[in-house]
C-alpha cells in the first residue's frame, strides 16, 4: 500500500514516515520546506525530497494520503484531495489504526519536557529489557533517530496538545489511548489555536474522559493547573511522583521532575526506582535540549526552550553548573505565541541571571517595551559579529530557538 505525506518534514511527521516503512508500507511525500535534522532523516530512508505545494503525481497515485497540520485550506495539494474525494487521514489517526493498536502505549504531555521525559521513559525501558517502539517530538540522541518500530509490547509516544489538522481540531493526543498517561505540567501556550489555558484544560479532559478505569495517570501534585484538570474528572487510577534529585549525570530541577515523572512512569510497569535511577546514569541527553555544542571560542548550548518558563529553566541549569561563568543568550522569535506577543509579560524577566541577551526576529515586532533597551537583530551575522567582538567576556553562548538553529551553530564557530 502506498501512503503519501503532506507537510513530511515535521518531527512527528518524518517519524510516521519511518515507523510506516518498517510497517511495510510504500511511502512518499511532499513540503514547502526541507531543512536538518528531520529532512537528514528522511534522506537516510531513501524518501525523496519534493519541496512543493502542488499536486504531484505520487500523490495523485497513492492509496492514502496523510495530511499534517501545517496544512491548511487553500493549499493546491488540500484542495486537490478534497476535489477528488481521494482517501485521506491525519497523522495522530492514522497512528492510532495503524501503529498503536495491541500496544501498551505511555502518552507523554505537558506544556514543557514532553522530549526529554519521553526520551528518559525510553532509556529507562531499553535499559531494562523492554525495547519500546518510539516516536519522540525530536531526535532521541542515543539512536540519533525520532522513531523506532520493534516487536515489544511497549509504544512511548510524545503527546502534543497542538491541533490535530484542519479537519480535526482536537488535540493530537486525543488519538493515542494511553495506557498510562504522563503530564508533567500545564501552563498556557499556543495563542494561534488556544484563546486562554481553560480550552488547554479542555483539550486534556476530552483525553481523560476516554480513559478507562485500568489506566493510568502519572502527574505532578505540585502545578494548581493540573490539579484543577483533575479536579474536572478523573476516572483512571493517578499516580503523583515525587522528585527525584540525585542522578549524577542530570542537572537542572527542570530535568530533575522530568526523570522523576519518567521512573514513576515505568514503575507502573514492574521497573523499580533503583533501576530507572541506574538507566538514567547512561543517559546522554535529546538533540536541542541544552545539548553541549563542540565549539573552541565558547561553552555553546543550543536548546529548544520557547516560553518563558521553559527559557528561565533552561537558563537556570545552566548556571547551576557554571555559576561564575559570563552567559550569553542569542534567542530567536519564532513561534506564533512569541510574535504575536502573548508572552509578553513575563518575557525579559525569563532572562534575568544571564549576562547578555540578543534577540533575534525577521518579522517586525511591534509588543517589546522600548524602556527595555532590547535591540531586535533582523541579521544573525550582527550578533555573531558582536559576540567575537566581546569574546573574553562571554563563556558561554545559549542559541534558544524552536526553528533550525544549524546556521547559528556553524556562524558561531
Amino acid at each position: 500500500m502506498h501512503i503519501h505525506i503532506l507537510g513530511i518534514c515535521g518531527t512527528f511527521m518524518a517519524g510516521l514516515a519511518g515507523l510506516a516503512l518498517k510497517k511495510g508500507f510504500e511511502v512518499t511525500g511532499q513540503d514547502k520546506s526541507y531543512f536538518p535534522p528531520m529532512s537528514d532523516q528522511l534522506k537516510s530512508l531513501g524518501i525523496q525530497e519534493n519541496k512543493t505545494e502542488k499536486p504531484i503525481s505520487d500523490l495523485k497515485k497513492s492509496d492514502a494520503i496523510i495530511i499534517g497540520n501545517s496544512q491548511s485550506r487553500g493549499n493546491e495539494s488540500v484542495e486537490y484531495i478534497l476535489d477528488n474525494k481521494l482517501n485521506y487521514f491525519s497523522g495522530p489517526e492514522w497512528i492510532k489504526e495503524n501503529i498503536l493498536k495491541d500496544k501498551y502505549v505511555f502518552v507523554v504531555s505537558g506544556t514543557h519536557g514532553k522530549t526529554t521525559t519521553t526520551s528518559m521513559l525510553i532509556k529507562i525501558l531499553q535499559e531494562n529489557n523492554k525495547d519500546p517502539s518510539f516516536l519522540v517530538g525530536g531526535v532521541y540522541k542515543e539512536e540519533n533517530i525520532s522513531y523506532k518500530y520493534t516487536n515489544s509490547d511497549y509504544f512511548v509516544i510524545e503527546g502534543d496538545e497542538y491541533d490535530t489538522s484542519f479537519f480535526d481540531k482536537r488535540a493530537k493526543f486525543f488519538h493515542y489511548k494511553p495506557n498510562t498517561l504522563v503530564i508533567n505540567n500545564l501552563e498556557y501556550d499556543h495563542s494561534d489555536i488556544f484563546e486562554n489555558l481553560e480550552q488547554i484544560k479542555k483539550q486534556f479532559h476530552f483525553l481523560i474522559r476516554t480513559m478507562p478505569s485500568d489506566s493510568n495517570i502519572v502527574y505532578n501534585d505540585n502545578d494548581q493547573n493540573i490539579l484543577d484538570l483533575l479536579g474536572m474528572g478523573c476516572w483512571a487510577k493517578k499516580t503523583h511522583y515525587k522528585v527525584i534529585n540525585n542522578i549524577p549525570n542530570i542537572f537542572g530541577d527542570h530535568n530533575f521532575m522530568n526523570a522523576s515523572a519518567a521512573s514513576a512512569a515505568a514503575s507502573l510497569i514492574g521497573i523499580e526506582e533503583k533501576n530507572s535511577l541506574k538507566a538514567l546514569e547512561k543517559f546522554s541527553g535529546v538533540k536541542r535540549r541544552l545539548e553541549l555544542i563542540e565549539n573552541k571560542k565558547f561553552i555553546v548550548y543550543d536548546d529548544f526552550a520557547h516560553h518563558p518558563t521553559a527559557i528561565s529553566s533552561s537558563i537556570q541549569a545552566v548556571r547551576s553548573i557554571h555559576p561564575k561563568k559570563n552567559i550569553a543568550v542569542i534567542f530567536e522569535i519564532r513561534s506564533n505565541s512569541m510574535i504575536s506577543g502573548t508572552h509578553e509579560k513575563n518575557f525579559i524577566k525569563s532572562f534575568l541571571d544571564i549576562n547578555e541577551l540578543y534577540i533575534y526576529c525577521e518579522k517586525e515586532i511591534t509588543w517589546l517595551d522600548k524602556n527595555s533597551n532590547i535591540k531586535v537583530y533582523k541579521d544573525i551575522e550582527q550578533i555573531i559579529q558582536k559576540l567575537n567582538d566581546n569574546i573574553d567576556n562571554v563563556d558561554i553562548v545559549i542559541v534558544m530557538s524552536n526553528g533550525d538553529t544549524s546556521e547559528v551553530l556553524r556562524k558561531l564557530k
